[in-house]
């Protein structure tokens, strides 16, 4: 009776929810994300910007800490983006007409000085060339002639002359190749005058390490064979230098290693460009050698230093910046677009071969020339300032060429050509790529290591001359305004 009163009840209806309140309820958070999302993922951007600022600023802030507690030069390496690298695919290599951009960081610091083994400064009237294969390198003025320009050439000293016995004994070896790099600075026999190391580089390399091929070979056209007073024949090291200066008064610095394209052919550093290069100070007039190095002039035997570039700091990690946020590099090398054209975006010491931007400070906060040059005309310390402009993914545009269009990369909507005519025209190529996204420029007072943040809103597509054109958002800060006001 129980059983059949009960087991034949119909069930409780169970818990749950309709298939209509269900689209009712996604319907009602489609509607609030419609409403909303404009609102957040602009903030998402803003704070994602603001945090790649903070971050670079704290790296900037840890570097100086650092050369502070370790008394000598430390700072950050901005490295390429993978995506956005400025890699030309048919090239491969850096191309200063596409896009480039960096998205993380990496501590560095100076490597030590070099100093091992002793070094010789000879003037040839007439040697086997190591530059291509044998023959009578031309001579004039006094110079070694290299290439199609001219360069200054410092050797290994295998051999010394004991002062007591006057014997000839074996000097410490040096170890230049494939330690020493393009860009290091060398003193002589603790001159106060530099040279800056340019080759030689028989075998290329990304690091641009000085050698004559491949570690534990050479390359028989680029060895340097010397007979030295002891009766034999040595192979030896040896460093192609530059001295820093104009010396055929053409206006430009170090021909050929100044990072300029000088005679306005579209290539930066070519051969061509090379300058005849001279000694400097006490090196400008040397001595008569003793046989079987007569008639030709030099000095043996002699000390130096050996200053090198930046190099990663010992277990060090990459930072990241935040996901959609980059330091925007693109137009880093104006000269690649013609006489006129000022770049805009960061203006930072971008490295021709790597894309790499190293950034220096002494304990006191200013900055230290890490170019590869010793030239005004690169960038270096005649800039007062370092600009990073902090922008999202999708304001990254490659620049294009064109004579009538001043800026070379979009704006922000409201910018004004002359006469008022407001950006974007719509017969202007760049119409459709305003700048939409967050973006920040944070500028380095290169010679007081102050850093500030500014908004980067306004903008003036007039020429140069008579407008400030490209440097109209870089005004700003360099007078000094500062601060984030959005």
């Amino acid at each position: 009776m129980f059983c059949r009163r009960f087991c034949n009840a119909p069930k409780a209806r169970g818990d749950g929810f309709t298939l209509i309140e269900l689209l009712v309820v996604m319907l009602i958070i489609l509607l609030v994300s419609a409403v909303v999302l404009p609102t957040v993922i602009p903030a998402i951007s803003h704070r994602q910007v603001s945090e790649a600022a903070r971050i670079l600023q704290g790296a900037l802030a840890g570097a100086r800490d650092t050369a502070i507690n370790t008394n000598a030069p430390a700072g950050i390496r901005l490295l390429p983006d993978p995506v956005f690298n400025g890699i030309n695919p048919s090239t491969a290599t850096l191309d200063p007409t596409r896009v480039l951009a960096s998205n993380r960081y990496i501590p560095i610091q100076l490597a030590p000085n070099y100093s091992e083994g002793k070094a010789s400064v000879i003037i040839p009237a007439g040697w086997t060339s190591p530059f291509g294969g044998p023959g009578t390198l031309p001579y004039a003025n006094g110079q070694l002639i290299y290439y199609p320009g001219g360069g200054l050439l410092v050797e290994q000293c295998p051999v010394y002359q004991d002062p007591t016995s006057g014997t000839w004994l074996p000097n410490s070896p040096t170890s230049w190749f494939w330690n020493v790099r393009v860009g290091d600075r060398i003193q002589l026999g603790g001159a106060s005058q530099s040279y800056v190391v340019v080759g030689p580089l028989a075998q290329a390399n990304p690091e641009l390490f000085v050698n004559i091929g491949l570690p534990g070979s050479e390359v028989s056209n680029y060895v340097l064979n010397r007979s030295y007073p002891d009766g034999a024949t040595h192979t030896v090291e040896y460093l192609l230098l530059v001295n820093g200066k104009d010396d055929d008064n053409n206006g430009y610095v170090d021909d050929g290693w100044d990072g300029v394209d000088n005679n306005g052919n579209g290539q930066v550093d070519e051969l061509e460009e090379w300058e005849i290069e001279t000694w400097i100070g006490p090196l400008a007039n040397l001595p008569p050698l003793p046989p079987p190095l007569s008639p030709l002039t030099g000095l043996l035997n002699q000390s130096y230093i050996i200053t090198r570039r930046p190099v990663v700091s010992p277990g060090s990690r990459e930072t990241l910046l935040p996901s959609n946020v980059v330091v925007d590099l693109t137009t880093w090398n104006p000269s690649a677009f013609g006489a006129g054209y000022v770049k805009e975006r960061s203006r930072l010491p971008v490295d021709a071969t790597t894309g790499n931007v190293d950034i220096l400070l002494y304990p006191n906060g200013t900055v230290v020339p890490t170019t590869l040059y010793l030239s005004p005309s690169s960038f270096g310390m005649n800039s007062a300032f370092y600009h990073f402009w902090l922008a999202e993914r999708g304001d990254l545009f490659d620049p294009i060429a064109n004579a009538n269009v001043p800026y070379l990369l979009p704006m922000v909507p409201g910018s004004t050509y002359p006469g008022g005519t407001p950006y974007p025209l719509p017969i202007d190529p760049l119409g459709t790529r305003a700048l939409k996204g967050e973006r920040r420029l944070m500028t380095l007072y290169t010679r007081t290591g102050q850093l500030i943040t500014n908004q980067v809103e306004t903008f003036d597509a007039t020429p140069i001359p008579p407008g400030p054109g490209p440097n109209f958002p870089f005004l700003a800060p360099q007078q000094g305004l500062r601060g984030d006001t959005r």
